[in-house]
């Protein structure tokens, strides 16, 4: 069980402490918007739906950045999957060919997420949560911590440190 800082660094979205609790964790077998959002407000992020339904959220973390989750895997409004995306559009001029070589190293040494490049040039930052057998909410709260963290790295790993 985390109970202190998980990443180190002020600047990470994960510097938020996770308090231990005296009873066996929750487990959540399906993802309801409430379950999410209340992750999403212990990472300090901000989300807007983005259909009638709240499949879809758009996320600001702290420190700014962007992604959107798609709770997936639905039946019966019991989601049992989150998708979390995050487009990047490489700097102009940017060689393709060196923000290709940048997403391949960043997919091979960032465990927690993968980078796709599409057809367009955009880099897609992707990672997915399954949640049959359940997670704990810890859990729920450290994937989508080290999600925001992805982003941040990503970032400056694509277009330069203080981006």
């Amino acid at each position: 069980m985390v109970s202190a800082v998980l990443l180190a660094g002020p600047a990470t979205p994960l510097a938020a402490p996770l308090s231990a609790q005296a009873e066996p964790p929750a487990v959540i077998e399906s993802l309801e918007d409430a379950t999410l959002r209340e992750a999403l407000a212990a990472l300090g992020a901000e989300a807007t739906p983005l259909d009638e339904e709240a499949l879809v959220l758009r996320v600001a973390f702290p420190g700014g950045g962007i992604a959107v989750l798609r709770r997936s895997g639905c039946e019966a409004q019991a989601c049992r999957g989150l998708l979390m995306t995050s487009l990047f559009t490489p700097p102009e001029g940017r060689d393709p060919a060196t923000a290709e070589r940048i997403a391949r190293r960043f997919s091979a040494t960032f465990n927690p997420a993968s980078v796709i490049v599409n057809e367009r040039g955009e880099h897609l930052l992707k990672s997915y949560l399954v949640l049959d057998g359940g997670v704990t909410r810890e859990n729920l709260v450290i994937s989508l911590g080290l999600f925001a963290l992805g982003i941040a790295q990503y970032g400056e790993a694509l277009y330069g440190p203080g981006e």
